[in-house]
């Protein structure tokens, strides 16, 4: 019956190939939206942990160790400062925070996270103790970080401190 009439063959042929197109299509977008959603939860967690690196190298004295927290072509925003361009800049202002923070120490919360592509949005809280352990400070701020290399760095960062009580 095919072969009697050709055109029927040829309109069935591309009305199945068709139909497999568009189920193959469907299941590859499905599957692109699917690896492309990223991991909040996680993200937020490996955010965290270069936090806390940070706070570990601020409190060990190293300015370089901190500094690697940035890309090199960062911006710093920093609290009632001058804005602060590039990694030479920052480590400048990260070692002389450091001198003037005498025995007190800064712990930071990844509050929030968002991502999309090679870019992630941080939002966070600082809090400074003395050597009492007692709150001298409170404050937030906000990282832009890019993945560069297979790793996020800083690409842009803004901090201010809370209103004094």
């Amino acid at each position: 019956l095919i072969m009697k009439n050709p055109f029927k063959f040829l309109m069935l042929f591309l009305a199945f190939g068709a139909m497999m197109i568009s189920i193959t299509s469907c299941k590859q977008a499905a599957s692109t939206e699917a690896a492309a959603a990223p991991d909040m939860a996680q993200l937020k967690t490996d955010i965290q942990a270069m936090e806390n690196a940070f706070e570990a190298n601020m409190t060990a004295g190293d300015a370089a160790a901190v500094a690697a927290y940035y890309a090199g072509d960062a911006l710093s925003l920093d609290n009632n400062g001058p804005m602060l361009s590039g990694k030479e800049a920052i480590t400048a202002n990260i070692a002389k925070n450091i001198a003037e923070s005498g025995k007190n120490k800064t712990s930071f919360e990844v509050v929030d996270v968002k991502a999309s592509g090679d870019l992630l949005v941080e939002v966070g809280k600082s809090t400074t103790v003395d050597s009492t352990g007692a709150v001298v400070r409170t404050g937030k701020y906000l990282s832009v970080f890019e993945k560069r290399d297979g790793k996020y760095v800083c690409i842009r960062d803004a901090y201010n401190d809370d209103a004094k009580k």
